[in-house]
């Protein structure tokens, strides 16, 4: 009789959530299109989609090759990508997913110029104005430059200039507690580092990078984000299908 109760709590509990999130909130797809010519990192596998199968061949199906690199487009870096070895070695298979899903807290930075960075001040005035960024949050940046993703030969404004997070505010997060830290941008370190200093410090505290999100500006000051990375043996990164939870009455 305890087991019967307890299955029927659970089954209520799953048809709560279900109603929550479908009469409650919208999902903001936050990821890029996966095609051909899309920005990429030089020294990177180039994005192919390869048919194989197709009905206008005559065949039974439709299927098609995918090669690509663990950073393309819409992805998160694992540990692995920058930390050589200690603790915090380990790749995209390693990876907690309790820590590529939570509470988002969403910070517009479009003001900042070319190469710029956030800086802890930046950070400590949006949460005088929005809230406190807790323990396990996930941060995303909006540096509006989702507004350059295009495909070759128009992809150059992307792929140069962007903005970064500084080391100030890179150890702030980092003493936060946070989960995660995401940008639009093309990496989390400004164009012009050397160094990669918030890729180094992040990481090492296993803090998990989202790179080239989209769509950010459709988000509140806090969201609900799921963020699955496939599960590639010793991946140092992967491919995002990334999406945000927002309440229909933003003012809720």
């Amino acid at each position: 009789m305890g087991s019967w109760n307890t299955m029927a709590k659970n089954e209520d509990k799953i048809d709560s959530l279900i109603a929550l999130l479908t009469q409650d909130f919208k999902v903001v797809d936050l990821s890029h299109v996966l095609e051909e010519d899309m920005p990429g990192c030089v020294g990177h596998a180039k994005f192919g989609h390869i048919l194989f199968e197709s009905y206008k061949f005559g065949d039974i199906s439709c299927h098609y090759q995918v090669t690509l690199s663990e950073h393309t487009g819409t992805h998160i870096d694992a540990p692995l990508h920058f930390i050589p070895d200690g603790e915090a070695h380990y790749g995209i298979d390693k990876v907690d997913l309790n820590k590529t899903m939570g509470r988002a807290a969403f910070i517009d930075a479009s003001d900042i110029s070319p190469n710029g960075l956030v800086t802890r001040a930046k950070i400590e005035k949006w949460e005088k104005s929005n809230g406190s960024i807790k323990t396990g949050d996930i941060v995303l940046f909006r540096f509006g430059w989702d507004r350059y993703w295009a495909t070759r030969p128009n992809d150059k404004d992307f792929i140069k200039d962007w903005p970064g997070l500084g080391k100030d505010a890179t150890e702030y997060l980092v003493n936060k507690g946070i989960r995660a830290v995401g940008t639009d941008a093309f990496s989390m370190d400004a164009s012009d580092s050397e160094t990669f200093d918030a890729h180094r410090m992040l990481l090492s505290n296993q803090v998990y990078i989202i790179e080239n999100l989209n769509h950010l500006d459709q988000l509140p000051a806090f969201s609900f984000v799921i963020a699955l990375p496939l599960k590639i043996k010793d991946g140092s990164g992967s491919p995002l299908r990334i999406v945000a939870f927002v309440p229909k009455d933003t003012n809720s």
